[in-house]
């Protein structure tokens, strides 16, 4: 009798789940089956991922970007609520979350109802450890560059300056970037509905926060003009096509 709940078996020494008609087999190809990566090598690549964000958290927050001097007060600022600011953050920790589970217990995490499975998928989550370390590395980039701007509130102080250096010459949100390639390479490694769904969650809540930041650098209280010079010759998450081109001919 067919049946749609789910199993758990083993085919040729690889763990393989699913319900009656489709198999997700981890650690190789069977058939016609979807391959993932062995459970062994993704609780390895979880644990360096989760001791890498734990560094780049502490280098990022405790260091690039801890306040130095004083500001002044706070000239113009833009609510976020609680939605862009306490969500997102939580959002945010998600990935670490998973690193940690999917090296301890990669069970909870890993070969469950809640992964997806399709073709090629082991390819992608192989990719997504470059992905991953890319944004970790832009993001790290970008704080190191931003400083003690670099705020979770979107405020404008007293001696506010415009930073334009580094990744900032070519995007305006490069540390946004940075964050979501993370988002994106940990949903792409344990391929959990959970974790796309934090992604696309967080791409709209980082257009949300760079439009209120835009808009309020982009005003008097802000930089004015000198602003939206600057918006005119980057990308909001990605280089503009072209732009290379007008930094070097305005140098």
């Amino acid at each position: 009798m067919a049946t749609s709940s789910a199993s758990t078996a083993s085919v040729a020494g690889k763990a393989v789940f699913g319900s009656e008609g489709t198999e997700y087999v981890i650690g190789g190809t069977s058939g016609n089956r979807w391959a993932l990566l062995d459970p062994s090598v993704t609780r390895v690549l979880s644990a360096l991922l989760a001791i890498g964000g734990f560094v780049v958290s502490v280098l990022f927050f405790g260091l690039f970007t801890r306040k130095k001097h004083d500001l002044g007060p706070v000239k113009a600022s833009r609510p976020t609520g609680f939605v862009l600011r306490r969500v997102w953050l939580l959002l945010g920790l998600l990935n670490l979350i998973f690193y940690f589970a999917g090296g301890i217990v990669p069970e909870w995490v890993y070969g469950t109802p809640l992964n997806l499975s399709f073709g090629g998928g082991e390819y992608l989550q192989w990719a997504s450890v470059f992905i991953t370390v890319s944004g970790a590395l832009l993001f790290l980039w970008s704080g190191r560059v931003l400083g003690q701007y670099m705020r979770v509130e979107i405020v404008v102080s007293e001696k506010h300056e415009l930073v334009t250096g580094g990744p900032y010459s070519r995007i305006r949100h490069p540390t946004y970037t940075g964050g979501l390639m993370i988002d994106l390479g940990t949903a792409l490694l344990f391929v959990n509905i959970i974790l796309v769904m934090s992604f696309v969650a967080r791409v709209a809540m980082a257009y949300k926060r760079a439009g209120l930041e835009e808009t309020l650098l982009a005003s008097e209280a802000g930089f004015g003009q000198r602003y939206r010079d600057y918006m005119g010759r980057t990308g909001k998450f990605l280089p503009k096509i072209g732009s290379s081109q007008r930094i070097r001919r305005s140098s």
